[in-house]
């Protein structure tokens, strides 16, 4: 479920400290962050944090507010009273904001010194054993903005994810031993909660149906792509489809869910890789071959992006141009289609028992993730790279992604870990939110193909113990 983040935004400065700048700089940083950042609500403190009377009642208003994270400004120098304080008594992360000095002038006084009061802070705070954030910047510096944008980001993924329920629609494949999962292992690492429905409770929907609702579905897709080699039968079983998950995905208050497609769904000729494409588009994902962790990571990109994504393996590589190709039966997006290559809806490419989409996915950079069970432990798999304008060379749908390390070198190391073959790609440049180096990742969370660590959320959920023995 999208649940908002409660941010609690203040300006502190120490009393002997003219308050011009502390002033400005509240206006100015609470209206950045409710501007730049509005799927998130922002909490301004009432008062600028100065005394221990004006941060006690901020400390009660951001408990009123349920505050998940403080975002602290420097308006000018501050003792580490208030920033250890409201780490005790609210208990939430903290991010340290410090923006860059008002002008020099040889003869004038300081007038923030906002650099050292954060340096200053960050290590009291480490001393009494509470990590936080900082980040050194005024608001128009692109580096800082991305920093705490990402932070906030980060912290609203975490939250969504904590409050996420997951829909098993069936189980796993037929020998597909690695989609399996640990229900347990997921709701205390990431706090999604699962849930399951037969899919005979699908397929009396789709039997329920009244023939003009579905009858018009068809014809809508009919209208929007080229449906001439969709066998008899199977256009209908589609529509039946889309429009019986879409209820059952709102029936039972899912807001992810993942699918066994087959061999059930192939036997009654509705293999369901299109209608996965189109709910997609919709904001409805469901993963394919009921593979929970490979959802996992399509939840955290849709919380971070808000795009959708394709859940897909890696069949191939080509070591002269350094491509790796992603290619899944056809249960992309058609919005992630390359619109100068054909699209069409046809016959599952390679059972011939439902619809999927043949098309190529468009160029431009993506980010490519798996969530790993790894020993009782969840680790992650990142790959980074660009999509090419390239159309697909065999049928279903299919992305070819230029990547930096070479590609050999690349599925060696994810045979050598153990990843499992799905992987959700989505058409961001995720990784580089990413601000924090390596180390500050704890060990059982990453897998780091490419040498460099993955969401940034990964490690603001070390504040929440995520994962493992981290």
């Amino acid at each position: 479920m999208e649940k908002q983040l409660n941010i609690g935004f203040l300006t502190t400065y120490s009393g002997r400290w003219p308050q011009e700048v502390p002033n400005q700089r509240n206006r100015e940083y609470g209206d950045w962050l409710e501007a730049n950042l509005p799927k998130l609500h922002v909490v301004r403190a009432d008062v600028l944090g100065c005394g221990k009377a004006e941060v006690a009642a901020i400390t009660r208003q951001f408990k009123e507010a349920e505050v998940d994270v403080i975002v602290m400004v420097y308006g000018a120098f501050t003792g580490d009273d208030i920033s250890t304080y409201l780490s005790e008594m609210l208990k939430v992360p903290i991010i340290l904001w410090a923006p860059y000095e008002v002008p020099f002038q040889k003869d004038d006084r300081l007038y923030s010194n906002a650099l050292c009061a954060m340096t200053m802070n960050s290590a009291s705070l480490r001393r009494v054993g509470v990590k936080c954030h900082t980040v050194y910047g005024s608001w128009d510096d692109e580096r800082a903005a991305r920093k705490v944008k990402s932070l906030l980001m980060a912290y609203h993924t975490v939250k969504c994810l904590k409050h996420t329920q997951l829909g098993l629609l069936g189980y796993r494949p037929t020998a597909f031993y690695n989609c399996a999962f640990d229900e347990s292992l997921i709701r205390r690492v990431f706090g999604v909660k699962i849930e399951e429905t037969d899919l005979k409770v699908v397929f009396d929907k789709m039997d329920a149906l009244l023939k003009e609702a579905y009858e018009a579905d068809m014809a809508k897709m009919e209208q929007e792509f080229d449906t001439s080699r969709v066998p008899e039968g199977h256009l209908e079983n589609h529509s039946k489809l889309y429009l019986a998950l879409k209820d059952v995905m709102a029936e039972q208050g899912y807001d992810f869910g993942t699918l066994k497609c087959w061999p059930e769904m192939g036997n009654l000729h509705t293999t369901p890789c299109a209608v996965l494409g189109r709910l997609a588009d919709e904001g409805i994902n469901i993963g394919c071959e009921g593979d929970v962790d490979a959802e996992l990571a399509q939840m955290a990109e849709f919380y971070l992006t808000g795009q959708p994504s394709f859940i897909t393996d890696m069949i191939n590589i080509d070591e002269k141009e350094n491509v790796m190709t992603f290619w899944h039966c056809g249960n992309a997006a058609p919005s992630l289609c390359n619109p100068k290559y054909p699209v069409s809806m046809c016959n599952h490419p390679l059972a011939g028992q439902g619809t999927a989409f043949y098309g190529a996915l468009k160029p431009g950079k993506v980010t490519a993730a798996r969530f790993c069970n790894l020993g009782g432990e969840y680790k992650l798999f990142l790959l980074w790279g660009e999509a090419v304008d390239m159309d697909r060379y065999t049928k279903g749908i299919m992305a070819n992604i230029r990547v930096e390390k070479p590609v050999r070198e690349i599925i060696e190391q994810i045979i050598e870990e153990g990843v499992p073959h799905h992987y959700s790609l989505v058409w961001a440049d995720v990784a580089a939110r990413t601000i924090l180096p390596r180390t500050e990742v704890p060990i059982g969370i990453l897998i780091s193909v490419v040498g460099a660590p993955f969401f940034i959320f990964l490690m603001v959920r070390k504040n929440y113990s995520f994962g493992g023995r981290a």
